[in-house]
């Protein structure tokens, strides 16, 4: 576990990026490959495939196919010799996805539990990351959903909580450039990721006088400081690239018709409970992480703080979304990477009611449940909610049926 962060982190990030850089300059310079008509009908939601000029738009940032790329050669160089297609678009590459989904979320559990034993037991350490995974949605983005970013984002959180501890405790080149590496491709992966960025400063913090000191103590060499952002400058270079190809920018925004239409009146009370993929309905777990943030905070840990800040914070972001509910998901998704950082409050209640029976009982009946609703709609669900926003007699069905 010491350095299995950087082995994992070195590995796919490399591969990711030598495989896709050069692919992205050869798109830019005008190499295309030949879609057919067939090839439309196989991409999925957010992507356009230009018969005219054989180009792909699509809305999302590079930063899930960056981490998937390793995963997609594997599977080009075996789809011949295994009687696949090698087109991009056979069933092997979506086994490659299903493999790489999978990969990075066990690594994520691997790397939040060396961090979490830090704090907590080792039981509490390795059964919270496993409950975590059963009684939420992560169990659909991982088996179900395994293209979609949320895993990726959740591993990357996951590195950058494991990564804090001995960040803090010395600062050096070498980890600041993983950090700094870290964030950028967790922006490159969802924009609203940026938020992970604060984790390093709150951890460890005894009194609020001490932010000032932590923000400044990642600020200590103005060289190092500039080297990275001209790091970061460079890892973006892909997606400028791209951009500059689609739309003739280098900077270009893919959301053109979407925005946070409900900046004014957010959807607050619509993302938490509609049964149309409210985050406490679907994974009410997430209950006992606010109580354990709440647990923090009385016992004086700032971490509880900016935990509890950023939940409203990013709750409010997705309630501004114009749509709220983003679409056809199971559950309240857009939530599914700050569950890195909701566990540590969870773990931190269990750690408290350890030595008292009753709550230790209320805890687990309840933990019960939320793996019950969780397992039972992932086993009936197809990828949509069909009910209207408070239609909690369609929710039921789908636990119930």
């Amino acid at each position: 576990m010491r350095h299995l962060w950087r082995t994992i982190l070195f590995a796919v990030f490399t591969a990711g990026f030598l495989i896709s850089a050069p692919l992205v300059v050869l798109y830019t310079a005008g190499y295309r490959y030949q879609f057919g008509a067939n090839h439309v009908v196989k991409t999925g939601n957010g992507f356009r495939l230009d018969l005219q000029t054989d180009k792909v738009y699509t809305k999302y940032p590079c930063g899930t196919a960056l981490l998937e790329a390793p995963f997609f050669l594997a599977a080009h160089l075996l789809a011949k010799p295994l009687g696949f297609e090698a087109n991009g678009f056979s069933k092997i590459y979506s086994y490659g996805l299903y493999i790489s989904a999978v990969f990075y979320c066990f690594a994520a559990m691997l790397l939040l539990i060396g961090f979490l034993k830090r704090h907590f037991s080792s039981v509490i350490s390795i059964t919270s990351v496993i409950l975590f995974f059963v009684s939420t949605n992560l169990y659909y983005y991982t088996i179900d959903a395994s293209g979609m970013s949320h895993v990726y984002s959740f591993f990357v959180f996951s590195c950058i909580i494991y990564l804090t501890p001995v960040l803090v405790a010395k600062l050096t080149s070498k980890k600041l450039f993983l950090f700094m590496l870290l964030t950028v491709i967790a922006v490159l992966i969802r924009p609203t990721n940026l938020f992970i960025v604060l984790f390093p400063i709150f951890y460890g913090m005894d009194k609020l006088i001490d932010i000032v000191p932590h923000i400044a103590f990642f600020f200590q060499s103005k060289k190092a400081t500039f080297r990275l952002f001209l790091f970061s400058l460079i890892i973006t270079i892909p997606q400028m690239l791209y951009w500059k190809s689609i739309s003739g920018n280098f900077i270009s925004y893919g959301y053109k018709d979407e925005g946070f239409d409900f900046w004014k009146s957010p959807k607050l009370l619509e993302v938490w409970f509609s049964a149309n993929n409210g985050l406490f309905i679907y994974t009410p777990i997430i209950l006992l992480s606010l109580i354990g943030v709440f647990v923090m905070i009385k016992n004086r840990d700032y971490l509880g703080y900016y935990i509890g800040i950023l939940f409203l914070i990013i709750s409010y972001v997705f309630a501004s979304w114009w749509n709220w509910w983003f679409g056809c998901s199971f559950g309240a998704r857009s939530f599914v990477e700050y569950y890195a950082l909701l566990i540590i409050p969870f773990c931190f209640l269990w750690k408290s009611i350890v030595n008292k029976p009753v709550y230790k009982i209320l805890f687990f009946t309840f933990i019960a449940l939320c793996c019950f609703i969780n397992l039972s709609i992932e086993y009936y669900y197809d990828g949509c909610f069909y009910g209207s926003t408070w239609d909690y007699g369609a929710f039921v069905k789908l636990i119930t049926t």
